[in-house]
């Protein structure tokens, strides 16, 4: 891809050598059931200007199960064994490069054309899969695998720093989120109802630096309900997405309330066949048992299962509210993502519960789908990690540390594709050999007129009507 050449005095110089790159977010569920992919053109005419965001496609790549099982039963053995090491990461590698080349064969784009590939699995993260590293720390898990079979450089392991310190307790996707949600003076939300559910919290310009973010896993999304929904259908549907089959029952509240009891996932982490799906198979069994042994039809148990995840999710929510920030503060929006921000049942119980106050709108309205968000992460961390990293020609540079320290920063593990050095050149014209800091000012390009603004500026749109189509698919689908 050559880079545009064009003159724009409006940042003060002469613009030869604009940042031009598409980068593939490449996200991983808790169970492996599916990739999700996300496409994203960034462009920036200069490093002071604002980066121009443009989502250019995104979807979903199922993983059969003849690619997943093997993968699952490597997992359960808790490899140690290089042999197992080098196995388990070959299929994991496979299992990306594949979905990358379905997305680009589904979408008719050229693989050649993407200059980076950020991927992230928290599930693998979390599980602590191995990977083994060369002496000039290269990757050679399943990352290596991805490049060697694409040619693209791929970019994981993502880290934020904050003037050099590296911050483990940050997500790196709720990172993205403040990026993506701080306002000059509203206290947000988001919450991304995946397999498993989290909450950040972004504080308002306005509040300084203190307690800029709080993000927390808070335990089931979607895994219980959908488990619920694969038993009473006998496999034939796998989710309920819009809520559909949860409507037609009603909600057992003592079996709410025995549930939630029992089990608190604020302060006992879920188990790790729960984080792997295998994950909630033992935990929802035994739910979908209380349930028949009452003699539930199969439409109550997937409302009571709904209702379970929703009075989690509230739960959690207050608790981390009320635990992080001074008493009375609330939040004036929440923003809603991934694939159960479609359920009306969740939807609507939420803004039943919560505080009039609380303006619940889809992630859309930053111009971000909900469905497309984490893969979005992934691509933007990918973006940031590169950019901290590659503005030195020098080939001794490590992939894991920034140059600069002073300013926020996301680290990476990079996996050097046959685009590398490409890439450096293009970047170091861009930069003009400068320091490279993360971008605060980053306008997505969408139908509707939001711009995500830094400190500096002032909010525009607000996007109401991404909002009322959003409600308006809810009603519909129920």
């Amino acid at each position: 891809m050559i880079p545009l050449q064009f003159e724009d005095n409006r940042y003060g110089r002469s613009v030869k050598h604009p940042l031009d790159l598409r980068v593939l977010g490449v996200s991983g569920g808790s169970g492996l059931n599916g990739l999700d992919y996300a496409l994203v053109h960034y462009h920036q005419n200069a490093p002071t200007a604002p980066l121009q965001v443009e989502l250019l496609q995104y979807s979903e790549i199922a993983i059969p199960p003849a690619v997943r099982n093997p993968i699952i039963d490597l997992l359960h053995k808790v490899p140690r064994k290089p042999s197992t090491i080098l196995r388990l990461n070959a299929l994991l590698g496979h299992m990306f490069s594949s979905g990358i080349i379905s997305f680009c064969r589904r979408h008719n784009i050229v693989p050649t054309s993407i200059d980076l590939v950020g991927t992230h699995a928290p599930n693998l993260q979390r599980l602590h899969v191995p990977q083994v590293d060369d002496a000039n720390t290269q990757s050679l898990g399943w990352n290596a695998a991805i490049t060697a079979e694409t040619g693209v450089t791929t970019v994981s392991n993502f880290l934020i720093l904050d003037c050099g310190v590296a911050r483990p307790h940050v997500p790196p996707i709720a990172f993205v989120d403040r990026l993506l949600l701080r306002h000059p003076t509203k206290f947000r939300a988001c919450l991304n109802i995946q397999e498993m559910a989290s909450i950040s919290f972004i504080s308002a310009f306005a509040d300084g630096d203190s307690h800029s973010i709080i993000s927390h896993s808070c335990g089931p999304g979607s895994l219980l309900i959908d488990y619920a929904v694969q038993y009473c259908t006998s496999n034939s549907h796998h989710e309920d997405y819009n809520g559909e089959f949860g409507s037609k029952g009603q909600v057992n509240e003592e079996v709410v309330h025995r549930f939630l009891m029992a089990n608190d996932y604020m302060r006992t982490t879920p188990p790790e066949n729960m984080a792997q799906e295998m994950f909630g198979d033992h935990e929802a069994q035994r739910l979908i048992n209380q349930c028949i042994c009452l003699n539930m039809s199969d439409a109550d148990i997937i409302a009571t299962v709904t209702r379970i995840t929703t009075e989690n999710i509230l739960k959690q929510y207050l608790r981390l509210l009320h635990r992080f920030f001074p008493s009375g503060q609330e939040v004036a929006e929440l923003f809603i993502c991934g694939p159960s921000a479609k359920n009306m049942n969740i939807v609507e119980h939420l803004e039943a519960k919560l505080p009039e106050s609380v303006i619940t709108k889809p992630l859309e309205d930053v111009g971000i789908p909900g469905d497309a968000k984490e893969s979005f992460c992934c691509a933007h961390l990918a973006l940031e990690a590169v950019l901290g990293t590659a503005i030195q020609l020098d080939s001794t540079l490590s992939a894991r540390a920034p140059v600069h320290s002073k300013e926020d920063a996301v680290s990476g593990r990079i996996v050097h594709g046959t685009n590398w050095e490409d890439i450096m050149v293009r970047i170091y014209q861009f930069s003009g050999g400068e320091p490279l800091h993360i971008t605060k000012d980053v306008r997505v390009a969408r139908k509707l007129d939001t711009v995500i603004l830094s400190r500096e500026s002032s909010m525009t749109t607000e996007g109401s009507g991404a909002r009322d189509a959003w409600k308006d698919s809810l009603k519909q689908n129920t």
